[in-house]
């Protein structure tokens, strides 16, 4: 599940009790994303997930929905969503994994971000995403402690 000593659940929970909307873009699969957040009580409605469609028949994988979202589509697909187009904020806190989740800020409208990168592997990659992110989380699973703390500094 989604492990409390992350921090997930409170980051979750704090911006649902704001009213602050939280963006899920990922490469992986909705409905997982989806099924995961309910089973540990996450999925609020201030929520929106775009992640890929995949499509079922009989109970069997049938495909995936247009357009597929990799790594290497996430900007494309961003260009083109309606989210992207018709969503203004003052604030926005970017979290990736990878120096291209960047990207989906050039498709956001706002007044300040804030980015924090979530670098698995320091030693090879630190550098670049020290020189790219705000903030940079390095190793293991450094957790969601600091985004919560911005995400507190931005609400007070």
């Amino acid at each position: 599940g989604i492990n409390a000593e992350y921090g997930v659940r409170d980051f979750l929970a704090t911006a649902h009790r704001h009213h602050i909307p939280v963006l899920v873009f990922s490469g992986g699969i909705r409905d997982v994303i989806v099924a995961l957040l309910e089973r540990e009580g996450c999925m609020y409605e201030n929520i929106t997930i775009i992640a890929n469609n995949f499509t079922w028949k009989d109970g069997v994988f049938a495909g995936a929905e247009e357009p597929y979202i990799t790594a290497s589509t996430k900007l494309e697909v961003a260009k083109q969503h309606k989210y992207f187009a018709e969503v203004v904020r003052d604030n926005v806190l970017l979290l990736g994994d990878m120096v291209s989740d960047l990207a989906m800020g050039a498709c956001a409208r706002y007044k300040e971000m804030v980015s924090v990168g979530y670098c698995r592997d320091p030693d090879k990659d630190g550098e670049k995403y020290g020189e790219s992110f705000d903030v940079v989380l390095a190793g293991g699973n450094p957790g969601f402690q600091v985004p919560a703390r911005i995400l507190q500094d931005i609400i007070t």
